[in-house]
């Protein structure tokens, strides 16, 4: 079966819309659950605009990385390394924007391990924006896309 060729996928709320770019979306594909009896995962490196962010790349998981039929932590050391590199090679324009993970259920939604995880990175990460993205791919590719921000962890819809 051939996948649609597709340039974003955009999901959005009342207050900003998040495009996910084709590169981003053939990371996911790569280690969608089908694909592997374990979560896989990684970060999302993108842009920032005014009204809107752009999620470009999301990173392969590593060696480093605890994979598991139910949980995925990333190891910290690899993912710093990838996130100053992209950094320092586009002149602090791509920057880290959250976390990425698969989940094998068909309607994905965070786990409370999930919700811990990503409100403990908002909170100690040293970051130019003001929020970061969970983005879980379940079964189907079917995502589950929400955006952290001081005023909690809010689910975007997707809109395309």
């Amino acid at each position: 079966m051939q996948e649609k060729r597709i340039k974003y996928i955009e999901f959005s709320d009342s207050l900003r819309s998040l495009k996910i770019y084709a590169s981003a979306i053939k990371t996911f594909r790569k280690y969608r659950p089908e694909k592997s009896n374990s979560e896989s995962g990684g970060i999302l490196l993108g842009y920032v605009y005014n009204r809107y962010d752009e999620i470009i790349k999301a990173t392969a998981p590593t060696c480093l990385d605890h994979r598991a039929p139910f949980s995925f932590i990333r190891s910290k050391i690899p993912a710093q390394r990838k996130i100053n590199i992209s950094w320092k090679k586009s002149k602090g324009c791509l920057i880290y924007l959250g976390e990425w993970h698969t989940h094998s259920e068909i309607d994905p939604t965070p786990s409370s391990t999930d919700i811990e995880m990503i409100e403990k990175t908002f909170k100690e990460t040293k970051m130019e924006i003001d929020c970061l993205y969970l983005v879980i791919i379940g079964l189907n590719n079917t995502y589950w896309v929400g955006r952290k921000s001081s005023k909690g962890l809010v689910e975007l819809t997707k809109i395309n």
